[in-house]
């Protein structure tokens, strides 16, 4: 049978078929005279049991181990495991929702709200394991760059190299400068990076920037989900935004957005301006 007969016998679309077949679940046979794809009764259970794994939202990579061999109870068995993960998690969502929802206060008192997280937490809740997660990928991109102002005005390489060693010991750094100039190179704990300065009208800002951000992106090679993940990175390059936002629209709506798109502005510039100078 066609294309056109397997999406009627399966339900399944034509494009999700091809899709399927490109990630190597399914393999039909081509008509020799017009090399068209001739669908087998092997190829329709083997969709429908594709379509039934994906309603169980089983991931595309666990249907091709399947097939490929491995044993389906025990592929099911993990993924129901996660399924309850997930489950639980949705559950102390809903709960809390519904709690700050019931709160005659408006908005909801945050440490009221932080405690009934705490409650769910003891209770074997994922909200303390989500907040770890979410300082451990602000903890590493703060690694991948930084920036800070010094107490005086950077006008020479020697200054540059004060600056730069002044910070690592308020920080408790092991910084080593290991090339001065204005656009100076320096080690912290054996990781090298890179930094420039901008001179604006309150004195000098530095940036830093990771030489190797391969170094850093493996560490995030362990936390799952992968979206999750995505997610706390870039909520980590909006935290000052977001806070400003918070705190300044009980005042002003459009003084909180102009705020908030500022700080979001000088986040890409920055970056910008930082590739801009290391060329």
């Amino acid at each position: 049978m066609n294309i056109k007969e397997a999406e009627t016998q399966t339900g399944i679309t034509k494009q999700n078929i091809r899709f399927y077949e490109r990630k190597g679940l399914l393999a039909p046979q081509r008509n020799l005279e017009n090399s068209y794809r001739e669908y087998s009764k092997d190829d329709i259970e083997r969709l429908l049991q594709i379509k039934m794994l994906r309603k169980l939202d089983v991931p595309i990579e666990h249907i091709q181990r399947i097939f490929n061999g491995e044993n389906q109870n025990e592929i099911l068995k993990q993924h129901l495991d996660n399924l309850v993960e997930q489950k639980k998690h949705l559950e102390d969502a809903i709960t809390i929702c519904r709690f700050i929802l019931r709160t005659k206060e408006e908005p909801a008192d945050t440490q009221t709200v932080l405690l009934k997280m705490e409650e769910l937490e003891q209770k074997g809740g994922h909200f303390m394991a989500i907040i770890n997660d979410y300082k451990k990928i602000s903890d590493i991109e703060k690694k991948d760059h930084f920036q800070f102002r010094p107490d005086f005005l950077v006008q020479t390489p020697q200054d540059f190299t004060k600056a730069l060693c002044e910070y690592g010991m308020d920080h408790n750094l092991n910084l080593v400068v290991t090339k001065e100039g204005m656009y100076p190179n320096f080690e912290i704990d054996g990781m090298e990076y890179e930094a420039f300065r901008q001179v604006n009208g309150y004195g000098s800002v530095i940036f830093c920037k990771a030489k190797d951000s391969n170094m850093l992106n493996e560490a995030y090679t362990d936390m799952k989900p992968k979206w999750r993940t995505v997610l706390y990175r870039i909520i980590s390059h909006l935290t000052v935004p977001v806070f400003l936002l918070i705190m300044l629209i009980g005042a002003n709506f459009w003084i909180a957005v102009t705020a908030f798109l500022l700080f979001l502005c000088l986040e890409i510039a920055c970056g910008i301006k930082f590739r801009k100078n290391k060329h």
